[in-house]
């Protein structure tokens, strides 16, 4: 781990997985500039240390994350130039998140909404607890979403289905959000560690520049056409397939050799733009 000190997520690493959890349970894990400065920090972490295969993002407490902190709010809605460098800061790290090469798993462990609902969009993999509710809620404040989840909802669950969730500012329960496609699984509450760890043990194993590839095309492919986006995929393939060294011809190799693959710790192979 970098030099940073974290203040508002406790970050420990086992093995080759990042366990960041938001610990501050008094303000049921709000976000503040200081939440901001660690979620960045932990990001360029990982980032730039290739040995680490995956991402676990959690809450302690009763919440995962309730969206901004009201102490921020206070400041915000008297400052429009404040807000505006607020949701650029946030709307910043999450398009980070959901470009990170390493899969980013969320935890949801209890309360999530705003802010924390549009966190939870960016994260590719998402495992919540049984009594976990979870919204975004801001036209409950007669406010409108600011951190990107207006364009991320509709393409998980549909128009007509994002619009039920924006307008009403409704929470969902744990198994509507597996009903929606916003989670891959609910579980009893005291099972939600052991769930992420069942699901790193289908992660871990593979290469972090095969995953982020993948998660790549998918993300450069969302909004094309068919034509556009089948030749957006093979350019990517053959970028990543064809160098020599690349984690794809090593899985080759060692698959005819009859072998364990040997992974590169590096992406050297991957573009970082989108």
């Amino acid at each position: 781990m970098n030099d940073h000190v974290f203040s508002d997520i406790e970050v420990a690493r086992r093995d080759n997985v990042v366990y960041a959890t938001m610990h501050q349970t008094h303000r049921l894990n709000s976000i503040t500039e200081s939440l901001l400065t660690d979620l960045d920090e932990l990001i360029t972490t990982v980032e730039n240390d290739l040995s680490i295969k995956a991402l676990v993002i959690r809450g302690s407490g009763r919440a995962f994350c309730v969206g901004l902190d009201q102490h921020l709010l206070d400041k915000a809605f008297d400052d429009a130039a404040y807000f505006s460098s607020v949701l650029e800061r946030l709307a910043g790290i999450l398009l980070r998140i959901e470009e990170l090469d390493a899969p980013v798993i969320a935890a949801v462990n209890g309360l999530a909404r705003a802010g924390g609902f549009e966190l939870i969009l960016c994260c590719d993999l998402v495992i919540v607890a049984q009594s976990a509710k979870i919204g975004d809620a801001h036209t409950a404040f007669g406010v409108v979403p600011g951190g990107g989840s207006s364009f991320r909802l509709p393409r998980i669950v549909g128009v007509m289905r994002a619009k039920e969730i924006f307008l009403s500012g409704r929470w969902m329960d744990a198994e509507e959000l597996v009903a929606f496609g916003l989670a891959i699984e609910a579980v009893p509450d005291d099972s939600l560690d052991s769930a992420v760890e069942d699901c790193l043990g289908w992660l871990t194993d593979k290469s972090r520049a095969c995953l982020g590839t993948v998660k790549r095309q998918m993300r450069l492919t969302a909004t094309e056409s068919a034509a556009d986006a089948i030749e957006i995929e093979r350019e990517i393939f053959l970028n990543y397939v064809t160098p020599n060294d690349s984690d794809a011809q090593e899985g080759f190799r060692a698959y005819r050799e009859g072998r364990p693959p040997r992974w590169a710790s590096r992406t050297s192979v991957m573009e970082k733009s989108s």
